[in-house]
């Protein structure tokens, strides 16, 4: 039997608190930080654009830990860039959120 699917987050919740530690995660907790300072600049009406940085902190969150360094370094290399953040979580939820979603389903 296989196991359940985690509870997905309540729509409208933000991100929660950095718990990546400075010293012995630097690039997770930089990165997570970067996900919540650009939630926080995005508008709270604008629900299609919070998807974005809700989605790349969700992953660093959630992800096994070779995933989380793979995104991790993704969003860094965005901000070293100055490219926009919010293409990099476009890009997931259209080549990885989206294809599960067939999978999930309301209880």
């Amino acid at each position: 039997m296989a196991a359940p699917n985690p509870p997905l987050p309540p729509p409208n919740q933000p991100l929660p608190p950095n718990t990546f530690q400075s010293v012995n995660e630097a690039a997770l907790h930089d990165a997570y930080e970067y996900c919540l300072e650009n939630e926080s600049q995005i508008e709270a009406g604008d629900t299609t654009t919070l998807v974005y940085p809700r989605c790349l902190g969700y992953l660093l969150r959630e992800l096994p830990t070779e995933g989380q360094n793979v995104v991790a370094h993704e969003i860094l290399g965005c901000v070293l860039r100055g490219s926009d953040m919010n293409e990099l979580g476009k890009f997931y939820v259209d080549h990885l959120i989206r294809l599960c979603m067939p999978f999930i389903t309301s209880t």
